[in-house]
């Protein structure tokens, strides 16, 4: 009677323990997501992209959205999303934001040339930094100016379609 009893007992202290894996498991998700979820509310925009792009948790996500990242093999490999493809007005890509900001590179036209731009962007998209280049006759990539009200007129494309992005993103987690 006392060993059935001492076998009752192990066996209510494993369920016991096979219950609180997979309860931890639950409790880490939803504490992730609404981390997630309270970077949207209070619009930490960097903090949402990092978020986003820290592993493979959110690619689906993204994909259903509309947006272009990598395979799901490439993400496990790199130990994240290393560029998210955002199309639209200017057909850009994001990469996996730093601590104070993000980066935008994108290809335009200018004056019948293609010219690469890269947009470093702060945490309310505005630019901390911005460079062209072209190629010229000799194949060589150099760097380009352009003028300020083409700068201005692109990044507010840029703004608008990661802004935009915010939002669908924020409809498809949690609409």
């Amino acid at each position: 009677m006392l060993d059935k009893l001492k076998q009752f007992k192990l066996l209510i202290v494993l369920f016991l323990f096979l219950l609180a894996i997979p309860l931890y498991f639950t409790y880490n998700h939803f504490q992730q997501s609404s981390v997630l979820k309270e970077a949207f509310e209070k619009n930490e925009r960097i903090e949402v992209l990092h978020r986003l792009t820290a592993s493979e948790k959110y690619a689906s996500d993204i994909r259903k959205a509309g947006y272009v990242v990598p395979p799901d093999g490439a993400i496990r490999l790199d130990g994240g999303i290393d560029s998210i493809e955002i199309k639209g007005d200017i057909d850009f890509k994001i990469s996996h934001p730093g601590r104070n900001g993000v980066t935008a590179y994108f290809e335009i036209e200018i004056d019948g040339k293609i010219t690469s731009a890269l947009y470093e962007l702060d945490k309310n998209f505005d630019i901390t930094s911005s460079t062209y280049f072209q190629i010229n006759e000799k194949n060589i990539n150099e760097r380009v100016n352009i003028s300020q009200s083409e700068e201005e007129r692109l990044l507010k494309i840029v703004q608008k379609e990661l802004e935009d992005f915010m939002e669908k993103m924020y409809q498809t987690l949690y609409g």
